[in-house]
């Protein structure tokens, strides 16, 4: 499984996604920047990234020690203001949520 700071991935979190209407690329990375003090705070953290497509589907992928402290932290940023903002311009009719466990990386780190 994949080491990150010393810390190994044993959930990760991955939402895809389309905006509503009206979002630009700027505005939605601003909004998901904001975001990550917030989830940085919580227990089994270790890191965040964020892609998009062409097609302007998004897909934001979040690093965690185990599933407990995923889903805690997934029930707990609902309560968060500055995190309301970002999952505001989520279309939830597009949207896949999912914690997965790595089987396999590949990555030499």
């Amino acid at each position: 499984m994949e080491q990150t700071a010393n810390k190994q991935v044993g959930t990760i979190e991955l939402v895809i996604f389309k905006t509503k209407p009206g979002f630009t690329e700027d505005e939605v990375i601003e909004a998901a920047r904001a975001v990550n003090p917030v989830v940085k705070q919580f227990k089994g953290y270790i890191s965040r990234r964020l892609a998009r497509d062409t097609d302007g589907t998004w897909t934001d992928m979040v690093y965690w020690t185990d599933e407990a402290s995923a889903t805690h932290a997934a029930r707990e940023v609902m309560k968060s203001d500055i995190c309301q903002k970002f999952f505001g311009m989520i279309d939830e009719q597009s949207m896949v949520f999912r914690h997965l466990q790595p089987v396999m990386d590949d990555d030499p780190r």
